[in-house]
Order: C-alpha cells, then sequence, then structure tokens
C-alpha cells in the first residue's frame, strides 16, 4: 500500500535514508500528512517530541560521563559546583520551530559541564541531531589567567527554520534564544542554555571563582 497523502517532507527528500525515529522528528518540524514505506506517520507533540529528546539527552548527561571524556577525577574539580547548561541549538543547518507553548525547539540538542579546578577550568559539550546520525563533542581546559570573559545573553535573530534538501532557503523566522560563552586567548566558545535562576546563580558563581582566580 502507497503514501495515504501527498508529503512535503518526503518529496523535498528529508527523510530519504532515515531511521523511523529521525522520520518523526522530521515530520514534527516539516509540513507533512504521508508516510514513510507502508507507516503512516501522524504529527507528534512538543511534549513527545521533547520526551524524545530527554531520552537521548539522559544517556550522556551524567557528570561522571563528561569528568571521563575530560581526563579528570571529581576530587580536581571541587573549587566551585559544576555548571550543567543544556538547550536547543540554534546554529548551522538545523530545522527549527516555536510550539504551542511558544517556546523555540530545533533538531539539534546540546549539554555542557563547566568545572573549575585549581589552576584550569573545563570545558566539555555534546551535541547530537535528531534528524541525523550527527554528533560532536568538544573537550578543553583553558587556564584561568586565560579566560577573559564568562557571559550569558538572550539573542534574537532571524534564522531559516525549514531548508529544502539542497539546502536552499525556505522559511525564515525570528527566534529568540539563549547562549552562555566562554573567551579565553582569543577562541570563543558558545553553548545553548536554558534561562532560569539555577542555572544564572551557577553561572554567577563561576564569575565570583574566575574574578577570585585572576585577583589572587
Amino acid at each position: 500500500m502507497g503514501c495515504l497523502y501527498e508529503n512535503t517532507a518526503s518529496s523535498n527528500g528529508f527523510t530519504n535514508g532515515r531511521s523511523d525515529e529521525q522520520c518523526k522528528a522530521i515530520y514534527y518540524f516539516v509540513p507533512r500528512g504521508g508516510c514513510i514505506g507502508k507507516l503512516f506517520m501522524r504529527p507528534i507533540s512538543d511534549e513527545q517530541y521533547d520526551a524524545m529528546v530527554e531520552a537521548k539527552a539522559a544517556t550522556v548527561r551524567d557528570k561522571k560521563y563528561a569528568l571521563k571524556k575530560l581526563g579528570i577525577d571529581e576530587d580536581m574539580v571541587k573549587e566551585v559546583a559544576p555548571l550543567c547548561l543544556e538547550g536547543y541549538s540554534f546554529t548551522g543547518n538545523v530545522f527549527c520551530k516555536q510550539g504551542k507553548d511558544l517556546k523555540w525547539r530545533s533538531s539539534k540538542y546540546q549539554i555542557t559541564w563547566v568545572f573549575c579546578g585549581d589552576n584550569q577550568l573545563y570545558f566539555y559539550s555534546y551535541t547530537f541531531n535528531t534528524d541525523e546520525d550527527g554528533k560532536k563533542t568538544e573537550a578543553e581546559e583553558y587556564f584561568y589567567k586565560d579566560v577573559t570573559n564568562i557571559s550569558h545573553s538572550s539573542e534574537t535573530e532571524e534564522i531559516v527554520s525549514l531548508r529544502d534538501s539542497k539546502g536552499n532557503p525556505l522559511i525564515r523566522n525570528n527566534v529568540t534564544y539563549n547562549q552562555f560563552m566562554i573567551s579565553a586567548m582569543g577562541d570563543k566558545r558558545y553553548c545553548a542554555m536554558e534561562a532560569n535562576e539555577t542555572t544564572e546563580r551557577a553561572i554567577q558563581g563561576l564569575k565570583n571563582k574566575l574574578r577570585e582566580k585572576k585577583n589572587a
């Protein structure tokens, strides 16, 4: 039995070679109403998409996982409580959509850990995509004297929220998102974050520790 309805995602080639889970994510963002092979794909809700992301994030969110990737022991980074940030990322070629709750979501999610040692600041991030197998990890360490700035901000910019299979823009939206930034030795590292009182307090604690170390 063929597709019951014409499907925008399928006709644009977004779902070619994708798993069922990845197709569900794509159909969350792309106009749909059809099927993949013989499987009818119904739209998923904001809550279902968040649950899909959470299931994947839970496997790499653990602090011990980040410490292992950095090659350090927890006893080495007890200067202040570690900072854990996470959220949807809107950099690069991603799908994005504003949900019924007015929150913007994308097909890329990022989890970042920042640890403070005696002399160094350690940074680890894990980024994955829901619409494909892509993932990226970064592990860096900076001496406090080399860190020039730590900040977080809310940005609104025009982002291509939908492209065709060749990467050509189809839809543009003004997207508001939060990000955290570390600047050191001329290098700037940005990571996604959800702004709330807990993360803001943790970031302020990190800033205070940086000032203390640089003035020591």
